[in-house]
């Protein structure tokens, strides 16, 4: 019975020791978080091209025939066909199953420089192409941003932490915890508009995309020692 007795107060002093030992644990960290933020804009675009078969003057226009002067016509602004130019997806091709249905199909296009972009507005004009959508606008650094933002974000954690406790005659120890807060690190999306569009009434010029910037934020969560 006094065996069970001491087993039960060894266990009541460890219990309240390690719950003693949590609170002067929390009393001598200091939990911040820091910030960090940065405006980008899209520096590759991706658009999906359709081509439609139809009737000209000699005949019916193949979207074979068009795919070739397409590719032809986007060599001679640059773009790497072999590499930047592709099916869009398999549902993207039309099974003609009578002869009297065109057909179409779809392409994607990676356009990795924006000065490119009104070129190839010019050539799908050009060329009569059945459609020109931009589907996907993103910054290419993307993941080398977020992590500078970070690295950023953690360093302002640990200068809010310092000039607090410096207040208080305190310093800073070392990081016990970090976290990142996860739900900054949603996609990126750019609102555009096609000049064009707008100014189609006026003038037949072809006019560039205009993205507004969006920013990029980064949030860090981090709990130092406090040192006297």
């Amino acid at each position: 019975m006094k065996a069970i007795i001491l087993c039960t107060a060894l266990i009541g002093g460890l219990t309240l020791t390690l719950f003693g030992q949590t609170i002067v644990d929390a009393i001598r960290g200091i939990e911040v978080t820091g910030s960090a933020e940065k405006m980008v804009v899209p520096d590759q675009l991706t658009f999906r091209i359709t081509l439609a078969e139809r009737t000209g003057t000699r005949g019916k226009i193949t979207i074979e025939q068009q795919e070739s002067q397409l590719r032809t016509e986007l060599e001679k602004i640059g773009v790497d066909v072999e590499k930047d130019l592709s099916i869009y997806d398999i549902s993207s091709q039309y099974i003609r199953r009578r002869k009297d249905v065109l057909g179409r199909q779809d392409y994607r296009l990676m356009i990795r420089d924006l000065d490119k972009v009104a070129k190839l507005q010019e050539i799908a004009d050009r060329i009569n192409v059945d459609g020109l959508d931009l589907v996907l606008a993103e910054n290419s650094h993307i993941a080398e941003i977020r992590r500078d933002l970070r690295i950023e974000a953690i360093r302002a954690a640990k200068t809010k932490a310092e000039y607090l406790l410096a207040a208080i005659g305190s310093r800073v120890g070392d990081a016990v915890y970090v976290k990142e807060v996860e739900e900054e690190n949603r996609p990126v999306y750019y609102n555009y508009y096609a000049a064009a569009n707008a100014t189609a009434a006026n003038t037949s010029a072809v006019q560039p995309l205009s993205f507004a910037p969006q920013k990029v934020h980064a949030t860090i969560l981090a709990r130092f020692e406090i040192i006297k």
